[in-house]
């Protein structure tokens, strides 16, 4: 084999020259492959560190959409409840106008029978009253509350007997009992018979 002679490469004064032998070059790639082992475990521990994130923001986010759903579906259930209160408000409102009103009325006409009664009880227990006023007299007290009415003094006998109303087409019997009460005479009437 010819054997090849390099010329000396000319090199420039004040130039260092630097070689490395075998072990110094075993060194630099052991501290290389720490360098690169060491990048890897970093990038392993922000992996593993980010999945870790990633795992709790995904619950978070799984369980504040559970809390909003839930909170949704009360709102509703309490939005329905609302709506049912309100409308059964409305409701008891409404009966209650009515029973005011019908109160009012039954007032009014307990108001003026009263008047009218007031106006036919001399008439009635002075014994000067005619059948009619007897009979219309035997009617308001039976449509009073206790269907009785109290007297100052006793009224003729006569008063206490079965009399006849007429209003309309409907005939309708009533019965006078009176008594003495605590003190008082006590006249009450009793519907014996409807037509």
């Amino acid at each position: 084999m010819a054997t090849l002679n390099h010329p000396p490469i000319a090199r420039p004064r004040n130039e260092w020259s630097v070689s490395y032998r075998q072990s110094d070059v075993d060194t630099i790639r052991e501290q290389i492959e720490q360098t690169e082992a060491m990048k890897r475990r970093w990038l392993l521990m922000i992996l593993v560190i980010s999945i870790a994130a990633l795992v709790g923001a995904v619950i978070l986010v799984t369980t504040t959409y559970a809390l909003y759903s839930s909170s949704q579906s009360q709102r509703k259930t309490l939005e329905q409840e609302n709506a049912e209160l309100k409308a059964r408000s409305d409701q008891a409102q409404q009966q209650l106008d009515t029973r005011t009103a019908r109160d009012a009325a039954e007032a009014q006409s307990r108001a003026e029978s009263q008047a009218r009664l007031d106006k036919l009880l001399p008439a009635v227990t002075g014994d000067k009253a005619g059948g009619g006023e007897v009979a219309a007299f035997a009617r308001m007290v039976y449509n009073l509350p206790d269907r009785r009415v109290e007297l100052e003094k006793k009224p003729a006998d006569s008063l206490f007997r079965n009399w006849k109303s007429t209003n309309g087409s409907t005939t309708e019997v009533y019965t006078l009992v009176g008594g003495f009460v605590d003190g008082k005479w006590v006249v009450y009437s009793n519907l014996v018979a409807r037509k």
